[in-house]
């Protein structure tokens, strides 16, 4: 099943909140095998994307993520300028690091880089969602961190979202503050 492909979510749920509710159910039926499975097949679908690419940002995943920490273990970030995310006072920031033990726990206990340098620009950025559509439309968790990050981002910056292939929807709905990805790769 591709984006284009799946059922249309309005025609079951009327908002953002129901369809955030259906996709944390079915993340949490995801077994480790499948997403080790699948995450390692999204990291080799992003590893032509990286190619060219001086600065990168990714995200730390939750366990109901695709596991991106594949992408050091691949050795696919070796010639990269890599950054992680961190979230102060509800505004998201990217700060270099150089290995993943740089990584502490935030206040979601998702991990995040501690302050210090931040990179000039990201050339790519990887970005989580709930859902996505074949178009770049996203589905976030709730608090629009990513969007007021994205929304300042500099226009050559290539936005990639990235999800497993069930959470790849025909159509999400969208508020004007929603910011679309130029891409989406999901397993």
């Amino acid at each position: 099943m591709n984006c284009a492909t799946m059922a249309n979510p309005r025609s079951q749920f009327s908002d953002k909140s129901c369809l955030r509710r259906l996709m944390r159910e079915r993340l949490k039926l995801l077994s480790p095998d499948e997403r080790h499975l699948r995450s390692v097949r999204t990291c080799e679908k992003l590893r032509r994307l990286l190619g060219g690419r001086n600065s990168i940002g990714l995200f730390a995943p939750t366990l109901a993520e695709p596991d991106l920490d594949l992408l050091w273990d691949l050795g696919l970030l070796k010639d990269h300028r890599i950054s992680y995310p961190s979230c102060k006072e509800g505004v998201l920031s990217f700060h270099s690091v150089l290995t993943l033990s740089e990584l502490i726990p935030g206040r979601f206990g998702i991990r995040e880089s501690v302050p210090g340098p931040r990179p000039e620009k990201l050339d790519l950025i990887l970005v989580p969602g709930l859902a996505f559509t074949a178009d770049g439309s996203r589905l976030g968790r709730g608090a629009g961190f990513y969007d007021k990050f994205l929304s300042g981002v500099s226009g050559s910056t290539v936005k990639i979202g990235v999800c497993f292939e069930f959470q790849c929807l025909s159509e999400i709905p969208q508020e004007s503050h929603d910011v679309k990805m130029d891409a989406v790769v999901c397993s």
